[in-house]
């Protein structure tokens, strides 16, 4: 065989064990928590030893005299020998069964090691998912287990094990989509059916950026839903209901389904010339709105969507101004982008405000005069003339859907926690289309502040923002 010959069978080999090892090891970052394929042999679950220290953190001492591996870590130490069920974690012997192999010339330990590990703050919590073959890092928000519906009269209930039940939430309450977002990893499997005349008809599972998030079909006969967070039972139970009761909340008005024609958006960033907006150390409002304003620019163009700025330098526009250049644009969509700024440090996320459903309901933004006289109420054979700044009621349900949309992006990014509030901003006055004031992230939280001002954290809040602009377009 000729050099070139031996040089393409080399490079395929290799190639091949590449390609044969990837299939079991984590998957890309940011996809999803720290994951390792399991093995088996000869019908047991075995993990690499090198992924092993990878994932806890451990330096490798080899003591080839005796057979014996020492994972070091910064405050335990585990022993491992070949061909021998034990291992010592710390000063503690444990009997894995199966004995450590070693194949390839690297350490096998059975998974069982998984369990013995000290649970402390030292070192990552790991979890065997036996059901998906897999080790996974947990989160500081630990686990989540399998959903069980079960059918109690007029009240359907999904009781999801969790280990921080406290951090689970609603980010979408519409019918087709209800979406429920909990910390932890999801551990368990979803059922393959639900008892007969429940109100939720399907469960699945949805990506979610450092934890889970399961969607929820609801039926139409649902009528309103509560979310119980049990922390001492570590479990959360949404409870749906076909009659109404107190404590229940209301899910999202519907919409036609099909996609949203959206042809033309208007991107308000705020502030700008002499108002600069919140400003936290490094951090200018008018500055990073603007910054963002241009790269959702991008995003949204990728999509085949006109986007138009109502400022694209450092200077004032006045807000009829902008509300004018919308509606001269019959705009499908208003986006006003601003940062958040609060006195309590520990504030942190983002906020998201719609126009309310009824122009007389909370419509006035605090920066409004209250005294101004509300539209009148509607009622039989009465035609209600809607004052000119409460135009962007009339599309209420259609801001309230881009709202949820949006914040559902950011939450199951990571990038919350989310808050959404129906009221009428300053800055949708007089604007006759769908809208949102979007309060990006808080730059008094010193979290937020960081993210924002690197490269990355910017790029993924636009990318965000249009991937929830996208499943709004797609009624999703």
């Amino acid at each position: 065989m000729k050099g070139a010959a031996w040089i393409a069978l080399l490079v395929a080999l290799f190639t091949g064990v590449l390609a044969s090892a990837s299939d079991w090891r984590s998957p890309p970052p940011g996809e999803g928590p720290e994951t390792v394929i399991v093995r088996t042999l000869e019908g047991r679950p075995y993990i690499a030893v090198n992924d092993l220290a990878r994932l806890i953190d451990a330096t490798k001492f080899w003591r080839a005299d005796v057979r014996r591996l020492v994972l070091r870590t910064s405050a335990h130490t585990i022993v491992l020998t070949a061909d021998n069920p034990f291992v010592v974690v710390d000063e503690r012997t444990f009997w894995l069964r199966d004995p450590v192999r070693s194949q390839g010339g690297e350490f096998q330990i059975p998974v069982a090691l998984v369990d013995s590990l000290p649970p402390d703050s030292a070192l990552a919590r790991l979890t065997y998912d036996a059901r998906r073959g897999r080790v996974v890092v947990l989160p500081v928000s630990g686990g989540v287990g399998s959903p069980k519906v079960t059918l109690d009269g007029a009240v359907t209930r999904v009781v999801v094990p969790a280990d921080h039940a406290e951090e689970a939430l609603v980010v979408t309450r519409g019918r087709a989509r209800f979406r429920v977002r909990f910390g932890g990893v999801f551990l368990g499997a979803l059922p393959d059916s639900v008892p007969p005349g429940a109100l939720v008809s399907e469960i699945r599972t949805i990506v979610a950026a450092g934890g889970s998030a399961f969607e929820m079909t609801m039926s139409p006969e649902a009528i309103g839903y509560r979310l119980l967070q049990d922390t001492g039972r570590r479990r959360v139970t949404l409870e749906v209901t076909r009659e109404r009761g107190e404590g229940f909340e209301s899910f999202a008005p519907e919409t036609p389904p099909g996609e949203r024609p959206l042809r033309v958006v208007v991107i308000d960033p705020a502030h700008g010339g002499a108002d600069a907006g919140v400003v936290s150390g490094h951090a200018v409002e008018k500055n990073l709105t603007l910054d963002l304003a241009r790269r959702l620019e991008g995003e949204l163009e990728q999509q085949g969507i006109h986007v138009v700025l109502t400022r694209n330098d450092d200077r004032s526009v006045p807000a009829e101004t902008r509300a004018e250049l919308a509606n001269r644009l019959h705009a499908d969509l208003v986006i006003a982008i601003h940062f958040d700024g609060y006195v309590d440090p520990h504030a942190r996320g983002a906020t998201a405000f719609c126009p309310p459903a009824s122009p007389t309901e909370d419509r006035l933004s605090d920066d409004e005069d209250a005294s101004t006289p509300a539209a009148p109420a509607s009622g039989p054979g009465r035609v209600v003339l809607l004052p000119w700044r409460d135009v962007s009621t009339r599309h209420a349900v259609q801001s309230r859907d881009l709202a949820e949309a949006v914040l559902s992006a950011l939450e199951l990014r990571g990038q919350g926690p989310t808050r959404l509030r129906e009221r009428l901003p300053y800055d949708l006055l007089g604007v006759n289309a769908p809208g949102i004031l979007l309060e990006c992230a808080t730059l008094t939280a010193p979290d937020d502040r960081d993210r924002v001002l690197q490269e990355e954290g910017m790029r993924q809040l636009a990318a965000s923002i249009a991937e929830g602009i996208s499943a709004y377009r797609r009624s999703q």
